[in-house]
């Protein structure tokens, strides 16, 4: 995978399939309650999506066989939707969701991508599991004001993992963020930890990039593994996880999150 740079005439369909992804989301988090099971927050969200006339990114990629991920409790990323997987009161699920929005520029056709994510709550939590969630939040949105031109990859793992460390969690390093290009993933990785950077050299942030922030926070150990669907990725403590996530466009004199509603 190479580093994608947009051009200026590309944006505005950068934005819309950003703003459709984000409203997507937003659908699915607020029919989020005990008794709804993860495949009908998929079934709401692909409905919705198709109804725009666009295309559920996930669908078929790299064969998961769903528009929305659907991650419950201890669940880190990539949970499959399930008719037997219903929500109860106290649980909380990550719901990450891609739009693709096929558009010509300049006589090509291309696929311009929105990625989002958020962690939301069926019914009451607690004010630990509450503080996980707005945290993990929060290095979300520190993570993306270092996300402009000039800065590094690694100023945004730097804020995002500042905020891992003071509230002692568990920081998943098997995944981060990344770029989106014209067939989803794409450079550069954007790892939640600086740690990373020891061995691996860093890159600059440049106007036309497409980046992926993506914190993923647990309330016991980094340690994660892989379930037998082979998708699935599970807190190997079983404690709790969160995960946020926005699409953020680099223009020479500011970001643009093109997903946040």
């Amino acid at each position: 995978m190479s580093v994608t740079i947009y051009e200026e005439s590309q944006f505005e369909a950068i934005k819309l399939a950003g703003k459709l992804a984000g409203q997507a989301l937003d659908l699915a988090c607020r029919s989020v309650k005990p008794g709804i099971s993860t495949w009908e927050l998929d079934q709401i969200a692909e409905e919705w999506i198709r109804s725009q006339g666009a295309i559920p990114t996930f669908k078929g990629y790299l064969g998961f066989p769903a528009s929305l991920c659907t991650s419950v409790n201890h669940e880190v990323v990539h949970g499959i939707p399930n008719k037997n997987k219903v929500l109860k009161e106290g649980d909380i699920v990550s719901l990450d969701i891609g739009v693709t929005v096929k558009e010509k520029v300049n006589g090509k056709e291309w696929n311009y991508i929105g990625d989002t994510a958020r962690t939301v709550a069926a019914g009451s939590i607690n004010s630990q599991i509450q503080k996980l969630m707005d945290e993990t939040q929060d290095s979300l949105y520190k993570g993306i004001e270092k996300c402009k031109a000039g800065k590094t990859i690694k100023d945004i793992s730097i804020a995002v993992n500042n905020v891992a460390q003071k509230g002692k969690y568990g920081i998943v390093r098997m995944f981060g963020g990344h770029g989106i290009g014209p067939n989803y993933h794409s450079e550069p990785f954007i790892p939640n930890w600086p740690e990373y950077f020891e061995n691996t050299p860093d890159s600059e942030i440049k106007p036309g990039m497409l980046l992926c922030i993506e914190p993923m926070f647990n309330l016991g150990t980094d340690d994660v593994r892989k379930l037998k669907d082979d998708w699935t990725i599970v807190t190997a403590d079983h404690k709790l996880s969160a995960h946020f996530e926005h699409t953020i466009l680099v223009t020479k004199d500011r970001q643009y999150i093109t997903t946040k509603i």
